[in-house]
């Protein structure tokens, strides 16, 4: 994690928002950090529902729940 921390920081000359991640995982926040990286985009709300979608991790619907 920290490797994409400091490539976000050298890309955008600006700490990541980790206030506005707080309530994902680590897994979910390098996610988005590593869009905002490869994308060259800095971190807005578009970006996590882009990246993470409406549904946390065990918690999104496949279609075949009853």
């Amino acid at each position: 994690m920290y490797k994409w921390i400091m490539e976000y920081l050298n890309l955008f000359k600006q700490d990541f928002p980790f206030s506005a991640v707080a309530d994902l995982n680590e897994y979910e926040i390098i996610r988005i950090i590593q869009d905002c990286v490869k994308n060259n985009r800095i971190y807005t709300a578009k970006t996590r529902l882009a990246v993470i979608g409406t549904g946390k991790i065990g918690q999104c619907i496949t279609g075949k729940e009853e």
